[in-house]
């Protein structure tokens, strides 16, 4: 695994030793860089909607957000300017604005991006929850805080040499969002341990995957390589049969335990009836299929691998048509005219006032056409 580093917080240094200038030079937001720094990002917070501050460098000239030299990078929102320098100038240097003086001027070093390792074997579709951390050493920074108005992201790229592959196929699938608020995946908000849920929704195959964070400014991340096997659990429906019974049906590879297999889900009816799916092993019993119409399916399959880890699978979302039953041979098929309402018998009434008519008009004719002759 390759490890890129962020930035880590550095105490403020106003250039001066004496406590009345301290205090004079912290108002007047001054700060020394020391000539070992050779990269460093000032987080700057501003009143609410101010402009971007001017930063005023030890000989005097000044660098500004749409201005700068291209050792400079500036990004800015409403309340915050993100500058980092590259090999910046030693000594005293001064931002002026509306700097709010409750946060004021952090400058940041070194610090990391620490991430739980990946498996050394990874399923398509494979959910696994991964922690992601920033760290100087052995103290957890305030993820919340630095990484405000970024966010850390889990990407997967697919490693591939042709040349003539297009530009969508090489594109970046983001697996998911790391968080520190409690939500999601992520059991304690504000502990500087942010958390992801990540499914490996790819076809089989090597990838890169990368945990990234990055803005214009802030840009490291951790990577490593990975093969994603194809997925060891499948699932499929049988035909409903004339009692309307059917089931839920399981493959699996023998990279599993066939034993440990273990099935929860969610299928939804025509009537957009919910009901929870839940079993062990190959085959599950559904609820009769009263209904015809669409079925969807969503669930999840939690089972051991043959080296003994747990994995849980995300199975494929399927939407699984149901006809309504054949008629038996035995059945009678006549429609018989008090099975419909009197409303709608009129088509039967109507035909048999015609059959009347007509008969009675032949007679007529007959009878005509017998008495000329006589």
């Amino acid at each position: 695994m390759m490890i890129k580093t962020l930035f880590f917080v550095l105490t403020l240094l106003p250039f001066t030793l004496l406590g009345k200038e301290q205090h004079a030079r912290w108002l007047s937001n001054t700060f020394r860089i020391d000539p070992s720094i050779k990269e460093v990002t000032l987080f700057i917070e501003r009143e609410s909607s101010s402009v971007p501050v001017v930063l005023i460098k030890p000989d005097g000239s000044k660098l500004y957000y749409q201005r700068h030299p291209d050792n400079v990078s500036w990004a800015s929102t409403p309340e915050r300017d993100v500058i980092t320098l590259w090999k910046p100038q030693p000594g005293p240097w001064q931002a002026t604005g509306k700097i709010a003086g409750e946060h004021g001027i952090t400058l940041l070093s070194v610090f990391h991006l620490q991430m739980d390792a990946l498996p050394t074997r990874v399923f398509q579709n494979e959910v696994t929850q991964l922690n992601g951390q920033l760290a100087y050493k052995n103290t957890t920074l305030d993820a919340n805080y630095y990484l405000d108005g970024l966010s850390l992201k889990a990407l997967l790229y697919a490693e591939d040499n042709n040349a003539d592959k297009d530009a969508f196929s090489l594109a970046p699938l983001e697996l998911g969002t790391f968080k520190d608020d409690g939500t999601g995946a992520d059991t304690l908000p504000g502990d500087g341990i942010m958390t992801a849920e990540i499914i490996f929704d790819a076809l089989p195959g090597n990838y890169l995957f990368q945990a990234e964070i990055s803005n214009g400014v802030l840009a490291r991340y951790v990577q490593n390589k990975v093969l994603l096997y194809p997925q060891p659990v499948r699932a499929r429906f049988t035909t409903p049969d004339s009692s309307r019974q059917w089931r839920l049906e399981f493959e699996t590879d023998s990279d599993v335990l066939v034993d440990s297999l273990t099935i929860t889900g969610e299928l939804i009816n025509p009537l957009e009836q919910s009901v929870a799916i839940s079993g062990q092993g190959r085959s599950i019993d559904l609820p009769p299929a009263l209904q015809p119409g669409n079925y969807r399916w969503r669930g999840r399959a939690y089972v051991t691998t043959m080296d003994g880890r747990e994995i849980q699978i995300k199975l494929k979302d399927q939407v699984v048509r149901v006809v309504p039953p054949l008629p038996g041979p035995d059945e009678n098929h006549t429609l018989a005219a008090t099975s419909f309402p009197l409303w709608q018998q009129w088509w039967l009434w109507a035909s048999a006032a015609l059959a009347l008519m007509l008969t009675v008009a032949g007679v007529w004719w007959w009878r005509s056409r017998k008495g000329h002759q006589k």
